[in-house]
C-alpha cells in the first residue's frame, strides 16, 4: 500500500504539481528528438514523450530524468542541459552585438549546456539506471527498511526497561517512545545504513556510466561530465574517505578515470 501511494504521488507531482512552478514544453521535432527515440527503442525503453523544462529561470543546474509507469515513460530535459535551448546562452548571444573580440570569446567560453551527442550520452547514463533495475532495487530496499524499522518499533515500544532508562518508571508515553527509539536506538543503525546506501549509490552510478559506455557514448559522456561539473559549480577533487562516506555520486575524477580507457579506444 505504501509503495503504491509513493509511486502515485511521484506521478502526480510530475504531471500536476511540477508544471505549476516550471514550464514544460515538448521537445521540438528534429535530430535530437529522433536520436533520443532511436536510443530508447534500441534498449526497449517505452518512451512516449520528451519534454524540456525551463530550469534556467531558477538556477543554472543541469539535469535530466525520466518518470512514468510501465509502458508510459517520459523523459524530461532541463533547458540548461541543452546548448541549443538554454535561455542563458540566448542572453549571451543577444549581448554580443557591439562587443570586441576578447569579450565575445569570454562569452563563448561561458556558454552552458551540452551538444546533442553529449545530451544523448547523459541520457544513456540515466536510461542505464532503468535498464539495470536501479530504481526498482532502491524502492525494494526502502520498503524493506521501513518494514524492519516499524517491526522493531513494535517490539521495543512495550519494553518497560527502555522507558525506565530515560526516567519514565510509571508511564510509557507513545510520543516519548517514538523519540527514544527512532532518535537514539536507531541512530547507529541509521549511520550504518546511510553509509551502505551511499556505497550502493556510487556503485549504481559507475554501472550506469558503464552502460552508456556500452552504447558507444564513452567519449561524449566524458566531455559531458566535465561540462556538467562546471555548469553545476562542482569541485572535481575530494578526499576519498570523505567522498566515500558522504557523496552518493562519485567525484568527477573517479568517473572520468573509469571512462578513460573506453574514451581512448
Amino acid at each position: 500500500m505504501r509503495v503504491s501511494c509513493g509511486m502515485v504521488l511521484v506521478t502526480i507531482y510530475a504531471d500536476y504539481i511540477a508544471p505549476l512552478f516550471d514550464k514544460f514544453i515538448p521537445l521540438p521535432e528534429g535530430e535530437l528528438k529522433q536520436a533520443i527515440e532511436m536510443m530508447a527503442k534500441s534498449i526497449d525503453f517505452p518512451l512516449t514523450k520528451v519534454y524540456v523544462v525551463e530550469g534556467s529561470k531558477r538556477s543554472s543546474h543541469s539535469n535530466a530524468y525520466f518518470y512514468g509507469f510501465f509502458k508510459n515513460k517520459r523523459i524530461v530535459l532541463f533547458d540548461t542541459l541543452l546548448e541549443d535551448y538554454c535561455a542563458l546562452n540566448k542572453e549571451h548571444s543577444e549581448g554580443e552585438d557591439g562587443e570586441d573580440d576578447d569579450t565575445k570569446s569570454k562569452v563563448k567560453n561561458k556558454k552552458q549546456g551540452c551538444k546533442n551527442e553529449e545530451v544523448l550520452a547523459v541520457l544513456g547514463h540515466e536510461l542505464g539506471h532503468w535498464k539495470l533495475g536501479h530504481t526498482i532495487k532502491n524502492i525494494v530496499i526502502s520498503q524493506m527498511n521501513s518494514f524492519l524499522c516499524f517491526f522493531l518499533f513494535a517490539v521495543l515500544i512495550g519494553q518497560k526497561e527502555l522507558f525506565a532508562a530515560f526516567g519514565f518508571y510509571e508511564t510509557q508515553p507513545t510520543l516519548i517512545g517514538l523519540m527514544i527509539i527512532f532518535q537514539f536506538i536507531f541512530s547507529p543503525y541509521n549511520e550504518v545504513l546511510s553509509f551502505c546506501l551511499t556505497v550502493l549509490s556510487r556503485r549504481f552510478e559507475f554501472q550506469a556510466d558503464a552502460f552508456a559506455k556500452e552504447l558507444g557514448k564513452a567519449k561524449d559522456l566524458y566531455s559531458a561530465l566535465i561540462k556538467l561539473n562546471k555548469d553545476n559549480l562542482g569541485f572535481p577533487v575530494s578526499d576519498w574517505i570523505f567522498s566515500m562516506w558522504h557523496y552518493s555520486h562519485p567525484p568527477l575524477l573517479e568517473r572520468l578515470q573509469a571512462l578513460k580507457d573506453a574514451k581512448q579506444d
